[in-house]
């Protein structure tokens, strides 16, 4: 089967900075496909791009089998998007913004009143419809800008960072909702900065940083990689011999600045115990001591330093 979006070599550049510097994926039909990275890291800018919202200075995108943009205007009858700020007109009601939304999409009123109903009632707050929406909560108003993506009934759905902002309980419900839309068969681009949210509803997931593709692979093998960077870091009376730290068991890596050690490990338990243990026949003090978790900029570069796997 075609894949439902190919990117090659996208390149958007502004000024003399590469926003998306020659990223290159294919996704398939019905899966949840997520761009992992922090802030900045291009992963809006990829989205914008694929839905038509800019255009690559550089590169090659079809969605649906049609190039982008050159045919923007027919593949947005077929796609839903939820951008990362909530698309909600405060002084409406839920029903009208699905009433407006309906109009923009040039659907007839028929539809747009069994959708809506339909929709609402999916999201949870079909008793709310009637209330205007700067009286929702925020996880009420990105239920109601998912409705208003699906109004549509898009085949492809882009969803820019869905939780941003919402408390646990939200989260999970909106988490809970982009799995079912999956199980219908529509296919899922969905960005994020938590790799949480990534493990728990993501088929695949592209990890990017500063423009670039580091490595596209399933959520299960990211997390190794996320385990590896953990970290143990201590800050002691007197600095201490790199040698002598490794031959702690669990350490894969050990950085020293000054009397400060840290020490990647995936058992940061252990290894923090050591470390205490090794200060105390060293006749050294604990200034302090914690344990970190990795970064997506350490995965980042470690999956760089690896060369990643494209799968």
């Amino acid at each position: 089967m075609v894949p439902t979006i190919i990117a090659q070599d996208l390149v958007k550049q502004y000024h003399d900075i590469n926003a998306v510097d020659g990223i290159s994926f294919s996704i398939k039909h019905g899966e949840i496909f997520g761009f992992l990275g922090p802030n900045g890291a291009g992963k809006t800018t990829t989205v914008r791009m694929l839905t038509g919202v800019i255009s690559p200075t550089s590169g090659s995108i079809s969605v649906l089998g049609l190039e982008m943009p050159r045919y923007a205007n027919e593949v947005r009858k077929n796609i839903g998007v939820l951008p990362e700020t909530a698309n909600v007109y405060v002084d409406l009601t839920g029903q009208q913004n699905m009433d407006l939304f309906g109009d923009l999409y040039g659907l007839k009123r028929d539809i747009v009143k069994e959708r809506s109903v339909q929709l609402l009632k999916k999201m949870n707050i079909y008793e709310a419809r009637s209330r205007v929406a700067k009286k929702y909560s925020k996880g009420m108003r990105q239920r109601l800008s998912l409705a208003m993506a699906l109004m549509t009934d898009g085949e492809v759905l882009f969803l820019d960072e869905p939780t941003s902002g919402l408390d646990a309980e939200s989260s999970r419900e909106i988490r809970g909702v982009i799995s079912d839309m999956a199980k219908e068969g529509r296919t899922i681009v969905l960005t994020t900065h938590n790799m949480q949210e990534a493990q728990d509803i993501c088929s695949r997931v592209a990890v990017i940083n500063r423009g670039k593709i580091a490595v596209i692979d399933t959520p299960m093998n990211l997390r190794r990689t996320f385990e590896r960077r953990q970290s143990v870091v201590m800050t002691l009376s007197n600095t201490i011999s790199q040698e002598k730290i490794m031959n702690i068991a669990g350490i894969s890596e050990v950085l020293i600045t000054g009397p400060t050690v840290r020490c990647y490990t995936t058992d940061p338990g252990s290894v923090l115990t050591g470390l205490v243990g090794l200060a105390k026949d060293q006749g050294l003090r604990v200034i302090s001591a914690c344990t970190e978790s990795a970064s997506l900029e350490d995965v980042f570069l470690d999956l760089i330093k690896l060369g990643g796997t494209i799968v």
